[in-house]
């Protein structure tokens, strides 16, 4: 092994010795000090290796023998530093280049946030950046542990923060805290949610104010959580003890009230309609640096009678300024003008409405029916069309009982 590091360290070279009586040499370079090694007998002659600092000594005494001696292959550093000399430029380049990507990847250039839904991402990354997470920072200035705990400690919506880093970017995965819903845990009432005509009542805690058949509208009181107790025709009224059972009290009125109600969606159509169709697109590219701003791709198109632009940057922050690669997508826009039938913009406005139907019907149960109105007069324009839903629901909801209502039992 040590004899392998001097070898590299002082170089070898492989040569290859032709002639007669090529043991003579042999003899007289081992006699001489020349350290041989590997020595092989083939067709065209004797191989072997030897020292680079010997080559001198074993060329000179091949030629005073009339030998033939011939260099096919050098190793070691002595042959390196020749070719690093030549290319010394490409070299330090190099290693300039390897030494800057390592700098640059030692910083957090990108910065994202994700499972925010009700807290602001931006007070997030102000908050990241108050324990040394911003664009721009050495990753060794910054704890990801001090950082999760600080944040966590600085927004209360917060129930987990995780920091990863990877490379030069850092992801922030947040989770908010679900706050449970207000629930109504006193005594209520039951009120309708909406206007309808009632189906049949369920009591189960509570005094029914309605019956089938009525109509309520949104916020009548369906079933009271004031309960006036009934005289019961079996019992003596006049007794100081019956009067005090008659006495008001107020419950958490519980029940089920299923009414008869309706939904309404309404959608229009114009007979002659202007839709605004995609045309050609044109991308551009510019490099964006603290000097001045270069385009890279693209050209710039003819002018569009109609057209939006959409900008995308990717900027990293270097302690020279900020360099951006600038995306410019340029989208033409072509107005066509469709007329339409009137049993074409009929069925285009039903469409439409019956979409503003099915967003207020949601999961709720088939309707039991749906009518369909034309409420836009022969002249006009546009077609005008109300879908109505007919269907069964619970329009029970509940309502605390008011301090006022208190006061008067």
């Amino acid at each position: 092994m040590i004899n392998r590091f001097f070898e590299q360290v002082g170089g070898i070279i492989r040569v290859r010795l032709q002639g007669k009586n090529l043991e003579k040499i042999i003899n007289m370079a081992l006699a001489r000090g020349i350290f041989i090694n590997d020595v092989k007998r083939k067709e065209d002659g004797l191989h072997f290796k030897i020292r680079s600092s010997a080559f001198q000594a074993l060329k000179s005494l091949t030629e005073e023998n009339g030998y033939e001696l011939e260099v096919t292959e050098k190793k070691g550093m002595p042959f390196y530093q020749a070719l690093i000399k030549r290319r010394l430029g490409f070299v330090i380049g190099a290693l300039i280049f390897i030494i800057s990507l390592y700098l640059l990847s030692s910083f957090v250039w990108f910065i994202e946030v994700t499972g925010a839904q009700q807290v602001d991402p931006n007070r997030i990354l102000i908050t990241a950046a108050r324990y040394g997470i911003y664009q721009g920072a050495a990753k060794w200035n910054f704890s990801r542990t001090e950082a999760e705990e600080g944040m966590l400690r600085d927004i209360n919506q917060l129930t987990y923060v995780k920091v990863d880093v990877r490379g030069v970017k850092v992801t922030i995965e947040v989770v908010e805290k679900v706050l449970p819903r207000d629930e109504i845990t006193g005594p209520c009432h039951l009120v309708a949610s909406r206007d309808g005509i009632i189906e049949e009542v369920l009591v189960l805690d509570g005094q029914a104010n309605v019956e089938a058949g009525d109509v309520v509208a949104r916020g009548d009181i369906l079933i009271s959580g004031i309960v006036f107790p009934q005289i019961s025709p079996y019992i003596i009224p006049d007794t100081a003890e019956n009067h005090s059972n008659l006495m008001p009290y107020t419950v958490r009125a519980r029940g089920q009230v299923e009414a008869r109600v309706w939904y309404e969606g309404y959608g229009e159509c114009s007979l002659v309609e202007e839709k605004v169709i995609p045309g050609r697109e044109t991308t551009l590219y510019y490099l964006e640096t603290p000097w001045r701003t270069v385009k890279l791709k693209g050209t710039s198109p003819s002018k569009y009678d109609m057209a939006e632009e959409e900008h995308q940057r990717k900027t990293v922050h270097t302690p020279l300024g900020p360099i951006s690669l600038h995306q410019v997508i340029i989208k033409e826009h072509i107005k066509k003008v469709t007329e339409l039938t009137i049993s074409e913009a009929e069925k285009i406005a039903v469409e439409r409405a019956q979409q503003v139907l099915n967003a207020k019907l949601g999961q709720r149960n088939q309707p039991l029916n749906v009518t369909k109105e034309i409420i836009s007069s022969p002249s006009d324009p546009i077609i005008r069309v109300k879908l109505t839903a007919e269907l069964i629901e619970d329009i029970a909801m509940p309502e605390p009982i008011t301090t006022a209502e208190h006061s008067q039992l």
